[in-house]
């Protein structure tokens, strides 16, 4: 059987990559900018579920539909009595805040997030605060999704290569 994942990742990593080399930073609206910088990471996080079922496919694992995180398809693999190493690599880098696939989630999770202010208090000349610890917002451009997409086949390439080794 073919392994059908495989093809949405790479169509999606594929329309990540087109989206991003359609655009010149210098001469677009920040509308525009900001449009093609959502839906890259739009493409990028799709590729990344999709990317967890064909690693579940390849290695014939059950109920790969259900998988959404790394820690479900380790435990995927676990329960099939396999060991995880490209689930633990994915999970390391999904852990670690300075690493690309951490980046990535954490900028699409930010778009989802309604902005959130503090008790507002109707004192007259009082500032209101923002915890802004509380709600970082992830600042992205051209360069570092171009660098996230870059990543991420990379990764992608290597692990299907090793893979196929075995």
């Amino acid at each position: 059987m073919a392994n059908l994942s495989l093809t949405r990742v790479n169509q999606k990593l594929m329309q990540a990559k087109s989206l991003l080399q359609t655009v010149d930073e210098g001469t677009v609206t920040p509308v525009h900018l900001n449009a093609v910088l959502e839906g890259a990471a739009f493409h990028l996080i799709c590729a990344y579920q999709h990317y967890l079922r064909e690693i579940a496919e390849t290695y014939g694992l059950k109920n790969i539909i259900t998988l959404r995180s790394e820690l479900d398809l380790i435990n995927a693999f676990e329960a099939a009595k396999k060991y995880p190493a490209e689930a633990h690599e994915l999970n390391d880098l999904r852990k670690d805040s300075s690493l690309w696939l951490s980046q990535l989630h954490n900028y699409y999770d930010s778009l989802w997030r309604v902005p959130v202010i503090a008790d507002i208090q109707e004192t007259a000349n009082l500032i209101s605060l923002v915890d802004a610890d509380k709600t970082p917002l992830v600042e992205v451009n051209l360069d570092v999704i171009q660098g996230w997409q870059g990543d991420f086949t990379a990764l992608v390439l290597r692990q299907r290569e090793t893979s196929a080794e075995f």
